[in-house]
């Protein structure tokens, strides 16, 4: 087994420089469809919990 070069270390960095700029594309694209239907659920979700927590 060779030890990795430079060249290596700097494509495996840039490996997963791309997988995550990738990911972030995917969660953006995401949040823009679906933006308002998950705003909808969150605030619904935090006013049960809420209400459960206040008792009424």
């Amino acid at each position: 087994m060779q030890p990795s070069t430079d060249s290596e270390k700097g494509q495996s960095f840039l490996e997963y420089a791309l997988m995550i700029v990738l990911i972030a594309i995917v969660v953006l694209a995401i949040l823009l469809i679906m933006g308002d239907d998950i705003r909808v659920f969150v605030i619904g979700l935090w006013d049960k919990v809420l209400s459960l927590i206040s008792g009424q």
